[in-house]
């Protein structure tokens, strides 16, 4: 069975300019009809004023633009308003995770990919929106979580596509190896040792794979 993916903006930008949407989304075993985006993602990650603003690359921005409209949209509607309400009054929340957490709090069988970490701190580290932690327990995943998945199966890909661009995360270049490529096993630990940084700060909210 399907299992619905909620996709932050930070992580359609990144995964989109490294080329790999297509990889992320099948190692989730998902289809195009369980994807869902930000209903504004389209307006944020593509300023009328300067298209590639974010994308950099023409070939990026046209990659990212057929993602987006294979996706469903969320919207206000798409949480419980309550818990939406909760999450817009805590700080380090902005409107669109906030949109994202509540969706995926509310709908139990869904998985959230998110790369804003500051987010996940503040959801977990307020009193206010335990409910939405709680609910949301196990079903987060940071983008190095998706990245760790993705080692699993395609290495050496995954590795040549971020050593190709290292302007886009400083963490996952660091990580895949700067002047040299890094070895599967240092890849691991690297991820493994921001994954468990992450773990510490969030509790039970994130996503455990293996």
């Amino acid at each position: 069975m399907d299992r619905t993916i909620l996709i932050d903006n930070d992580a359609l930008l990144k995964l989109a300019r490294y080329n790999l949407l297509d990889e992320v989304i099948a190692s989730f075993n998902c289809t195009s009809t369980n994807l869902f985006v930000l209903a504004t993602a389209k307006y944020s990650l593509f300023p009328a004023k300067n298209r590639l603003r974010f994308c950099k690359e023409e070939i990026s921005a046209s990659r990212l633009e057929a993602f987006l409209q294979k996706c469903n949209s969320l919207n206000a509607q798409s949480a419980d308003p309550e818990l939406l309400d909760a999450l817009n009054a805590v700080q380090n929340i902005d409107a669109g995770e906030a949109l994202l957490l509540a969706t995926g709090a509310t709908n139990q069988g869904s998985l959230v990919i998110t790369g804003d970490k500051r987010s996940l701190i503040a959801l977990c580290t307020n009193d206010s929106v335990a409910q939405v932690s709680r609910s949301l327990a196990g079903r987060v995943v940071s983008l190095e979580l998706v990245f760790l998945l993705l080692v699993e199966h395609q290495f050496t890909y995954v590795q040549e596509c971020v050593r190709a661009k290292p302007d886009i995360d400083k963490a996952l270049k660091i990580v895949f190896g700067v002047t040299a490529p890094a070895s599967f096993e240092v890849v691991q630990e690297g991820l493994a040792s921001y994954i468990s940084h992450l773990r510490s700060a969030t509790g039970t909210l994130l996503y455990t794979p293996f």
